[in-house]
Protein backbone atom coordinates (compact mmCIF):
# COMPACT_ATOMS: atom_id res chain seq x y z
CA UNK A 1 0.00 0.00 0.00
CA UNK A 2 1.09 3.56 -0.69
CA UNK A 3 1.00 5.99 2.21
CA UNK A 4 0.88 9.77 2.06
CA UNK A 5 3.34 10.91 4.72
CA UNK A 6 3.63 14.59 3.90
CA UNK A 7 1.64 17.30 2.14
CA UNK A 8 2.26 20.90 1.18
CA UNK A 9 0.02 23.48 -0.46
CA UNK A 10 0.14 27.13 -1.43
CA UNK A 11 -2.60 29.03 -3.21
CA UNK A 12 -4.23 32.42 -3.12
CA UNK A 13 -6.42 31.00 -0.32
CA UNK A 14 -3.51 30.22 1.95
CA UNK A 15 0.13 29.26 2.44
CA UNK A 16 -0.46 25.86 4.03
CA UNK A 17 -2.87 22.91 3.68
CA UNK A 18 -4.62 23.84 6.93
CA UNK A 19 -5.12 27.51 6.05
CA UNK A 20 -6.26 26.70 2.52
CA UNK A 21 -8.78 24.12 3.73
CA UNK A 22 -10.14 26.32 6.53
CA UNK A 23 -10.76 29.24 4.19
CA UNK A 24 -12.26 26.97 1.55
CA UNK A 25 -14.65 25.51 4.15
CA UNK A 26 -15.56 29.06 5.18
CA UNK A 27 -16.72 29.66 1.60
CA UNK A 28 -14.07 32.25 0.80
CA UNK A 29 -12.90 33.03 -2.71
CA UNK A 30 -9.56 34.49 -3.76
CA UNK A 31 -10.80 35.39 -7.25
CA UNK A 32 -10.18 39.09 -7.86
CA UNK A 33 -9.36 41.50 -10.67
CA UNK A 34 -5.59 41.28 -11.22
CA UNK A 35 -3.80 44.37 -12.46
CA UNK A 36 -1.17 43.83 -15.12
CA UNK A 37 -2.45 40.53 -16.52
CA UNK A 38 -4.56 40.09 -19.69
CA UNK A 39 -7.36 38.17 -17.95
CA UNK A 40 -10.86 38.88 -19.24
CA UNK A 41 -12.17 38.33 -15.72
CA UNK A 42 -10.90 37.72 -12.19
CA UNK A 43 -8.01 35.42 -11.27
CA UNK A 44 -6.65 34.02 -8.02
CA UNK A 45 -3.20 35.59 -7.64
CA UNK A 46 -0.75 35.39 -4.76
CA UNK A 47 -0.03 38.70 -3.07
CA UNK A 48 3.63 38.53 -4.15
CA UNK A 49 4.42 37.90 -7.80
CA UNK A 50 6.23 34.58 -7.91
CA UNK A 51 7.44 31.82 -10.19
CA UNK A 52 6.40 28.20 -10.48
CA UNK A 53 9.85 27.17 -9.26
CA UNK A 54 9.57 29.31 -6.13
CA UNK A 55 6.19 27.75 -5.37
CA UNK A 56 7.50 24.23 -5.97
CA UNK A 57 10.41 24.72 -3.59
CA UNK A 58 8.11 26.07 -0.88
CA UNK A 59 5.58 23.22 -1.02
CA UNK A 60 8.37 20.64 -1.19
CA UNK A 61 9.70 21.96 2.13
CA UNK A 62 6.22 21.71 3.64
CA UNK A 63 5.73 18.12 2.52
CA UNK A 64 9.28 17.07 3.45
CA UNK A 65 10.69 19.36 6.18
CA UNK A 66 13.95 17.42 6.31
CA UNK A 67 15.58 15.84 3.28
CA UNK A 68 15.09 12.09 3.05
CA UNK A 69 17.63 10.13 1.00
CA UNK A 70 16.71 8.46 -2.30
CA UNK A 71 13.54 10.48 -2.78
CA UNK A 72 12.46 10.83 -6.41
CA UNK A 73 10.79 14.05 -7.60
CA UNK A 74 7.93 13.80 -10.07
CA UNK A 75 6.79 17.20 -11.26
CA UNK A 76 3.84 18.70 -13.09
CA UNK A 77 3.48 22.08 -14.74
CA UNK A 78 2.00 23.58 -17.88
CA UNK A 79 4.05 26.77 -18.13
CA UNK A 80 7.21 26.29 -16.09
CA UNK A 81 8.65 29.73 -15.37
CA UNK A 82 7.22 31.31 -18.50
CA UNK A 83 6.45 34.46 -16.55
CA UNK A 84 10.21 35.09 -16.32
CA UNK A 85 10.55 35.03 -20.09
CA UNK A 86 7.50 37.26 -20.53
CA UNK A 87 8.99 39.93 -18.28
CA UNK A 88 12.29 39.73 -20.13
CA UNK A 89 10.53 40.01 -23.48
CA UNK A 90 8.78 43.15 -22.26
CA UNK A 91 12.14 44.62 -21.27
CA UNK A 92 13.55 43.69 -24.68
CA UNK A 93 10.68 45.46 -26.43
CA UNK A 94 11.50 48.51 -24.33
CA UNK A 95 15.04 48.47 -25.72
CA UNK A 96 16.95 46.64 -23.00
CA UNK A 97 19.61 44.16 -24.11
CA UNK A 98 19.31 40.64 -22.68
CA UNK A 99 22.64 39.18 -21.56
CA UNK A 100 21.66 35.48 -21.34
CA UNK A 101 18.65 34.80 -23.60
CA UNK A 102 19.32 31.05 -23.50
CA UNK A 103 18.64 31.04 -19.75
CA UNK A 104 15.23 32.54 -20.43
CA UNK A 105 14.45 29.71 -22.85
CA UNK A 106 15.29 27.04 -20.27
CA UNK A 107 13.24 28.82 -17.61
CA UNK A 108 10.12 28.41 -19.73
CA UNK A 109 10.40 24.62 -19.97
CA UNK A 110 7.79 22.85 -17.88
CA UNK A 111 10.34 20.68 -16.08
CA UNK A 112 11.97 23.66 -14.39
CA UNK A 113 10.10 23.49 -11.02
CA UNK A 114 10.76 19.77 -10.50
CA UNK A 115 14.37 20.15 -11.65
CA UNK A 116 14.99 22.80 -9.01
CA UNK A 117 13.46 20.69 -6.24
CA UNK A 118 15.40 17.61 -7.38
CA UNK A 119 18.64 19.58 -7.30
CA UNK A 120 17.87 20.91 -3.82
CA UNK A 121 17.36 17.45 -2.32
CA UNK A 122 19.82 15.59 -4.57
CA UNK A 123 17.08 13.33 -5.93
CA UNK A 124 18.24 10.15 -7.67
CA UNK A 125 15.45 10.43 -10.24
CA UNK A 126 13.24 13.18 -11.58
CA UNK A 127 10.91 13.79 -14.48
CA UNK A 128 7.95 16.01 -15.28
CA UNK A 129 4.53 15.28 -16.72
CA UNK A 130 2.65 17.96 -18.62
CA UNK A 131 -0.80 16.67 -19.53
CA UNK A 132 -2.59 20.00 -19.17
CA UNK A 133 -5.14 20.03 -16.33
CA UNK A 134 -4.52 16.45 -15.18
CA UNK A 135 -0.77 16.97 -14.78
CA UNK A 136 -0.72 17.22 -10.98
CA UNK A 137 -2.80 14.08 -10.47
CA UNK A 138 -0.83 12.18 -13.11
CA UNK A 139 2.36 13.07 -11.22
CA UNK A 140 0.88 11.48 -8.11
CA UNK A 141 0.06 8.32 -10.05
CA UNK A 142 3.55 8.12 -11.56
CA UNK A 143 5.19 8.70 -8.18
CA UNK A 144 3.08 5.95 -6.62
CA UNK A 145 4.10 3.53 -9.39
CA UNK A 146 7.79 4.19 -8.72
CA UNK A 147 7.33 3.38 -5.04
CA UNK A 148 5.07 0.39 -5.63
CA UNK A 149 7.52 -1.22 -8.05
CA UNK A 150 10.50 -0.60 -5.77
CA UNK A 151 12.36 1.79 -8.06
CA UNK A 152 12.69 4.25 -5.16
CA UNK A 153 11.70 4.01 -1.48
CA UNK A 154 9.74 7.24 -1.65
CA UNK A 155 8.72 9.91 -4.16
CA UNK A 156 7.68 13.53 -3.93
CA UNK A 157 4.88 14.36 -6.38
CA UNK A 158 4.36 18.06 -6.99
CA UNK A 159 2.50 20.41 -9.29
CA UNK A 160 3.21 24.12 -9.69
CA UNK A 161 1.99 26.87 -11.99
CA UNK A 162 2.26 30.64 -11.57
CA UNK A 163 0.20 33.15 -13.52
CA UNK A 164 1.52 34.11 -16.92
CA UNK A 165 0.21 36.26 -19.76
CA UNK A 166 0.12 33.57 -22.42
CA UNK A 167 -2.03 31.19 -20.38
CA UNK A 168 -4.54 33.87 -19.40
CA UNK A 169 -4.75 35.23 -22.94
CA UNK A 170 -5.12 31.72 -24.35
CA UNK A 171 -8.12 30.77 -22.25
CA UNK A 172 -9.67 34.13 -23.04
CA UNK A 173 -9.24 33.41 -26.75
CA UNK A 174 -11.00 30.06 -26.31
CA UNK A 175 -14.03 31.94 -25.01
CA UNK A 176 -14.21 29.99 -21.73
CA UNK A 177 -12.95 32.67 -19.31
CA UNK A 178 -15.68 33.91 -16.98
CA UNK A 179 -16.08 37.69 -16.58
CA UNK A 180 -17.10 37.14 -12.93
CA UNK A 181 -15.96 34.68 -10.22
CA UNK A 182 -16.72 31.23 -11.56
CA UNK A 183 -19.77 29.24 -10.51
CA UNK A 184 -19.06 25.49 -10.79
CA UNK A 185 -22.03 23.19 -11.46
CA UNK A 186 -24.35 26.22 -11.43
CA UNK A 187 -27.15 26.73 -13.95
CA UNK A 188 -25.76 30.20 -14.68
CA UNK A 189 -22.07 29.29 -14.99
CA UNK A 190 -20.14 31.34 -17.56
CA UNK A 191 -16.72 29.72 -17.56
CA UNK A 192 -13.51 29.29 -15.63
CA UNK A 193 -10.99 31.53 -13.84
CA UNK A 194 -7.27 30.87 -13.54
CA UNK A 195 -5.40 30.71 -10.25
CA UNK A 196 -1.79 30.15 -9.29
CA UNK A 197 -0.44 27.75 -6.73
CA UNK A 198 1.40 24.55 -5.96
CA UNK A 199 1.08 21.38 -3.93
CA UNK A 200 3.25 18.40 -3.04
CA UNK A 201 2.60 14.92 -1.67
CA UNK A 202 5.26 12.63 -0.19
CA UNK A 203 4.46 9.00 -1.03
CA UNK A 204 6.10 5.88 0.35
CA UNK A 205 5.41 2.25 1.09
CA UNK A 206 3.10 1.93 4.09
CA UNK A 207 5.23 -0.62 5.94
CA UNK A 208 8.39 1.43 5.39
CA UNK A 209 6.61 4.58 6.58
CA UNK A 210 5.49 2.82 9.76
CA UNK A 211 9.00 1.46 10.31
CA UNK A 212 10.38 4.99 10.44
CA UNK A 213 7.41 6.25 12.50
CA UNK A 214 6.33 8.64 9.77
CA UNK A 215 2.90 10.30 10.08
CA UNK A 216 0.36 8.46 7.91
CA UNK A 217 -1.95 11.16 6.57
CA UNK A 218 -3.87 8.97 4.12
CA UNK A 219 -3.62 5.85 1.99
CA UNK A 220 -3.59 6.14 -1.79
CA UNK A 221 -5.99 3.30 -2.51
CA UNK A 222 -5.87 3.59 -6.28
CA UNK A 223 -5.00 5.71 -9.30
CA UNK A 224 -6.01 5.44 -12.96
CA UNK A 225 -5.99 7.52 -16.11
CA UNK A 226 -7.64 7.07 -19.49
CA UNK A 227 -7.79 8.86 -22.81
CA UNK A 228 -10.93 9.22 -24.89
CA UNK A 229 -9.27 11.30 -27.65
CA UNK A 230 -12.63 12.83 -28.49
CA UNK A 231 -11.55 16.40 -29.27
CA UNK A 232 -8.57 18.71 -28.83
CA UNK A 233 -10.29 20.75 -26.11
CA UNK A 234 -13.89 19.55 -25.62
CA UNK A 235 -14.64 16.54 -23.38
CA UNK A 236 -16.46 13.45 -24.62
CA UNK A 237 -20.07 14.52 -23.86
CA UNK A 238 -21.15 11.36 -22.03
CA UNK A 239 -17.98 11.14 -19.96
CA UNK A 240 -17.11 7.63 -21.11
CA UNK A 241 -13.38 7.97 -20.49
CA UNK A 242 -13.99 9.69 -17.16
CA UNK A 243 -16.24 6.84 -16.01
CA UNK A 244 -13.60 4.26 -16.97
CA UNK A 245 -10.93 6.07 -14.95
CA UNK A 246 -13.17 6.41 -11.89
CA UNK A 247 -14.39 2.82 -11.94
CA UNK A 248 -10.81 1.58 -12.23
CA UNK A 249 -9.96 2.95 -8.78
CA UNK A 250 -13.13 2.05 -6.90
CA UNK A 251 -12.36 -0.56 -4.26
CA UNK A 252 -14.53 0.77 -1.45
CA UNK A 253 -17.65 2.97 -1.18
CA UNK A 254 -16.94 6.67 -1.75
CA UNK A 255 -18.59 9.28 0.45
CA UNK A 256 -16.95 12.41 -0.97
CA UNK A 257 -15.74 13.52 -4.40
CA UNK A 258 -13.52 16.51 -5.05
CA UNK A 259 -14.61 17.27 -8.60
CA UNK A 260 -12.71 18.93 -11.43
CA UNK A 261 -15.60 21.42 -11.68
CA UNK A 262 -14.15 24.07 -13.98
CA UNK A 263 -17.50 25.91 -14.36
CA UNK A 264 -17.32 25.67 -18.15
CA UNK A 265 -20.48 24.57 -19.90
CA UNK A 266 -19.13 21.40 -21.48
CA UNK A 267 -16.88 20.13 -18.69
CA UNK A 268 -19.41 20.46 -15.87
CA UNK A 269 -22.13 18.80 -17.94
CA UNK A 270 -19.86 15.87 -18.82
CA UNK A 271 -18.54 15.52 -15.28
CA UNK A 272 -22.01 15.50 -13.75
CA UNK A 273 -22.99 12.60 -16.01
CA UNK A 274 -19.78 10.70 -15.24
CA UNK A 275 -20.08 11.09 -11.47
CA UNK A 276 -23.76 10.17 -11.47
CA UNK A 277 -22.92 6.98 -13.36
CA UNK A 278 -19.76 5.98 -11.46
CA UNK A 279 -20.35 7.13 -7.87
CA UNK A 280 -24.10 7.67 -7.42
CA UNK A 281 -25.00 9.06 -4.03
CA UNK A 282 -21.57 10.51 -3.18
CA UNK A 283 -21.42 14.12 -2.05
CA UNK A 284 -19.58 16.33 -4.55
CA UNK A 285 -17.81 19.67 -4.35
CA UNK A 286 -15.34 21.60 -6.47
CA UNK A 287 -12.50 23.82 -5.26
CA UNK A 288 -11.89 26.14 -8.20
CA UNK A 289 -14.41 28.75 -7.05
CA UNK A 290 -12.10 29.26 -4.09
CA UNK A 291 -8.59 29.33 -5.55
CA UNK A 292 -9.15 29.21 -9.30
CA UNK A 293 -8.04 26.65 -11.87
CA UNK A 294 -4.37 26.16 -11.11
CA UNK A 295 -3.70 24.10 -14.27
CA UNK A 296 -0.61 21.92 -13.75
CA UNK A 297 -1.01 22.27 -9.97
CA UNK A 298 -4.76 21.54 -9.93
CA UNK A 299 -4.55 17.78 -9.54
CA UNK A 300 -2.04 18.01 -6.70
CA UNK A 301 -3.82 20.87 -4.90
CA UNK A 302 -7.18 19.16 -5.15
CA UNK A 303 -5.69 15.87 -3.93
CA UNK A 304 -4.57 17.80 -0.84
CA UNK A 305 -8.14 19.09 -0.42
CA UNK A 306 -9.45 15.51 -0.59
CA UNK A 307 -6.90 14.37 2.00
CA UNK A 308 -7.81 17.27 4.28
CA UNK A 309 -11.48 16.33 3.95
CA UNK A 310 -10.59 12.80 5.10
CA UNK A 311 -8.45 14.01 7.99
CA UNK A 312 -11.00 16.52 9.25
CA UNK A 313 -14.14 14.56 8.29
CA UNK A 314 -15.45 17.70 6.66
CA UNK A 315 -16.62 18.36 3.12
CA UNK A 316 -15.77 21.83 1.74
CA UNK A 317 -18.40 23.72 -0.25
CA UNK A 318 -18.53 24.38 -3.97
CA UNK A 319 -17.76 28.08 -3.70
CA UNK A 320 -19.74 30.09 -6.26
CA UNK A 321 -22.48 27.53 -6.87
CA UNK A 322 -25.93 28.83 -5.94
CA UNK A 323 -28.35 26.79 -8.01
CA UNK A 324 -26.95 23.39 -9.00
CA UNK A 325 -27.79 22.33 -12.52
CA UNK A 326 -27.37 18.59 -11.99
CA UNK A 327 -29.04 16.13 -9.64
CA UNK A 328 -25.73 15.41 -7.90
CA UNK A 329 -25.49 15.98 -4.15
CA UNK A 330 -23.53 19.23 -4.52
CA UNK A 331 -22.07 20.49 -1.24
CA UNK A 332 -23.14 24.14 -0.98
CA UNK A 333 -21.90 24.83 2.55
CA UNK A 334 -19.26 23.02 4.59
CA UNK A 335 -20.63 19.71 5.83
CA UNK A 336 -19.34 17.59 8.71
CA UNK A 337 -19.77 13.99 7.67
CA UNK A 338 -18.17 10.58 8.06
CA UNK A 339 -15.72 10.08 5.18
CA UNK A 340 -13.98 6.73 4.81
CA UNK A 341 -12.88 7.28 1.21
CA UNK A 342 -12.49 10.40 -0.92
CA UNK A 343 -12.21 10.47 -4.69
CA UNK A 344 -10.50 13.25 -6.62
CA UNK A 345 -10.75 13.63 -10.40
CA UNK A 346 -9.28 15.85 -13.10
CA UNK A 347 -9.94 16.11 -16.82
CA UNK A 348 -7.78 17.72 -19.48
CA UNK A 349 -7.55 18.85 -23.08
CA UNK A 350 -7.02 16.02 -25.51
CA UNK A 351 -9.39 13.70 -23.66
CA UNK A 352 -7.13 12.88 -20.71
CA UNK A 353 -8.95 11.72 -17.56
CA UNK A 354 -7.41 10.96 -14.16
CA UNK A 355 -8.82 9.69 -10.87
CA UNK A 356 -7.34 8.87 -7.47
CA UNK A 357 -8.96 7.32 -4.41
CA UNK A 358 -7.71 8.11 -0.90
CA UNK A 359 -8.86 6.53 2.35
CA UNK A 360 -8.10 7.21 5.96
CA UNK A 361 -5.01 5.71 7.55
Amino acid sequence: MIAVTGIGAISALGDSPDELFARLCAGETALRAVEGFPAKGPAAALSLRTTSTDLALRVARQAMPSVLPDTAVIGASTAGDMCVGEKAFARRLAGEALEEPSELLFAQLCHQPARAVAAAIEAPLTFTLSTACTSGLCAIGAAADLVRTGVVPRALALGADALCDITLAGFGTLGVYAPEPCRPFDVDRQGMNIGEGAAALLLEDLSAARARNAPILAILEGYADTSDAHHLSAPQPEGEGAVRAIRAVLSTPVQYVNAHATATQLNDAMEAKALAAAVPGAAVSGSKGGFGHTLGAAGALEAVVAIQALRQQRMPPTVGCRTPESELDIVLSARDSKIDAALTVNFAFGGNNAAALFRGA
